[in-house]
């Protein structure tokens, strides 16, 4: 059964920054306190658990006065929910963004190189993120929010593979009637099962057997050719 926040993890009314400050000053000291609260409500999310967690934690953690928490974040729902948000953009934007053969500023990678780059992108950030992803599934389990953020992620997560599929097709090297909606959401479905299964459920896995794997079968599922 879900606990219910604690009455100090309650909503509280937002205190306002110092007026003599400038509006340059107060956006960067604002942007420099919401960086120090994330970074510490993922330690003590890491350490104690969603449910067990306390803004009074959090705010000892960040070495700051507790009320000053809530001129940032409603509760430790909100920021958990941010934390997430940003997590998961930068995770799955790793599965994605490489996905199609092209880097920024670089030549054109060999499409199996890229897909294969984009594993293995995917596996270490999910690697540097294992403890926080678990909790994010136990989460979406009970908040609507959170739900969405993940929704969210992954259709453009989805939507990145579906890009990348495309241009296969427009370079000639995909068959064109292949489903790509389906497709992308088949092999986002494979890779970030797989993933979660070997690193938050303990799956004996051998990391560059299963990278290669995963590669293997997306571009054979695709009609690339296999890996080398």
């Amino acid at each position: 059964m879900v606990q219910h926040p604690r009455a100090a993890d309650a909503q509280a009314p937002a205190a306002s920054l110092p007026e003599e400050m400038s509006g340059a000053a107060r956006t960067e000291r604002a942007r420099a306190m919401r960086a120090r609260l994330l970074a510490a409500a993922r330690d003590v999310f890491e350490r104690d658990g969603f449910l067990d967690a306390r803004v009074t934690d959090i705010s000892a953690a960040a070495g700051v006065a507790h009320g000053s928490f809530y001129t940032y974040y409603r509760s430790k729902t909100d920021v958990f929910r941010a934390l997430i948000a940003a997590t998961m953009d930068e995770l799955y934007a790793s599965l994605g963004g490489a996905a199609d053969g092209t880097q920024p500023g670089s030549q054109p990678l060999d499409p199996v190189d890229g897909i294969d780059r984009a594993n293995r992108r995917f596996v270490a950030m999910y690697r540097e993120n294992t403890a926080l992803m678990a909790l994010f599934e136990q989460v979406t389990t009970f908040d609507p929010e959170v739900r969405a953020l993940r929704h969210a992620a992954r259709e453009r997560m989805v939507g990145r593979v579906r890009h990348s599929i495309e241009r296969f097709q427009s370079a000639g090297l995909v068959a064109a009637d292949l489903d790509t909606e389906y497709s992308a959401h088949a092999l986002v479905a494979m890779v970030n099962g797989l993933v979660h299964y070997w690193l938050v459920l303990g799956g004996d896995f051998d990391q560059e057997r299963l990278v290669h794997t995963m590669t293997r079968l997306w571009a054979q599922s695709l009609g690339l050719p296999a890996p080398r």
